[in-house]
């Protein structure tokens, strides 16, 4: 009975420091995460990026974070949520392709968009990002 009321406890424990650390997120923070994200995305391999756009998307949906979308961009989460759609579109799973594009487009902010102007947008940025690295 003790190790089970200790090992709730920890669990409690874990828990609270985990949302005590989401509640100080910084704009510097988003801003390497979104470029780690972005860069594996880019670069990695379709899984590491779908891993990479998932973890983003987990941390961009903390309501801390949207608090800081006026520093990071209020389109992050939509953009995340599209270039993981684009990934697995590009495996043939698209069912999780359409749900991801679902969420990008409902999560949009701006004026009104559909999904081919949005991918054609976010195509472009990502080829911008790629021709500045070289």
């Amino acid at each position: 009975m003790k190790s089970v009321i200790k090992f709730n406890l920890l669990l409690l424990g874990i828990l609270v420091s985990a949302s005590a650390a989401a509640n100080n997120l910084s704009a510097d923070f988003l801003k390497n995460e979104i470029a780690i994200a972005h860069s594996e995305y880019l670069q990695g391999s379709p899984e590491s990026g779908r891993y990479a756009l998932k973890a983003l998307a987990r941390i961009l949906e903390l309501d801390n974070a949207s608090a800081l979308n006026a520093e990071v961009g209020s389109n992050n989460l939509s953009f995340t949520y599209l270039r993981l759609g684009l990934l697995y579109e590009k495996s043939g799973n698209y069912v999780e392709a359409e749900a991801s594009f679902a969420k990008a487009l409902s999560l949009y902010v701006g004026e009104q968009a559909d999904l081919s102007q949005l991918k054609l947008a976010v195509l472009a940025l990502d080829k911008a990002v790629l021709q500045k690295r070289g």
